[in-house]
């Protein structure tokens, strides 16, 4: 990969990774919550100390050690892959560093904020794991069909 191409890449993560972590800010210091925003999602305050879901709770260092294993393999990936597959990539490196960064800040707990009443709680980061893991999808299913 070129070091244009890469460079595009890695301000896509860094981008996702500042955006997670400037909402984060802001939310822990609102003082209103839960707050109701449109649509029924409310803003709320949860330190989630498992995986997705709220799984596998106080799981502890055992997720950061297997976060911070997926980051660096993301990162060689992302650095590796064809050009298809560089924003979802990016954007899944930047959601996973964005909740380890919470891990190593808040005792092994990832801040999650948004609520639908309907579904657990989440956070950007969140949001940028599974826009990103869809669009590796679309590339790996364009790719199946050449």
């Amino acid at each position: 990969m070129g070091p244009e191409r890469r460079s595009a890449a890695a301000l896509i993560a860094l981008a996702a990774l500042a955006a997670d972590q400037a909402v984060k800010w802001l939310v822990r210091g609102a003082d209103a919550l839960p707050y109701d925003l449109v649509g029924g999602f409310r803003l709320v305050l949860v330190y989630n100390t498992g995986v997705s879901f709220g799984r596998l709770q106080d799981a502890g260092g055992i997720l950061v050690a297997v976060v911070s294993a997926l980051v660096g393999v993301l990162a060689v990936a992302l650095m590796a892959a064809p050009s298809r597959y560089r924003p979802g990539l990016a954007l899944l490196l930047g959601g996973a560093v964005g909740n380890l960064v919470d891990r190593l800040r808040f005792d092994g707990a990832v801040l999650d904020y948004i609520d639908t009443s309907w579904w657990p709680a989440f956070n950007l980061a969140d949001a940028f794991i599974v826009a990103g893991a869809g669009l590796v999808l679309l590339a790996a299913l364009r790719d199946a069909r050449a």
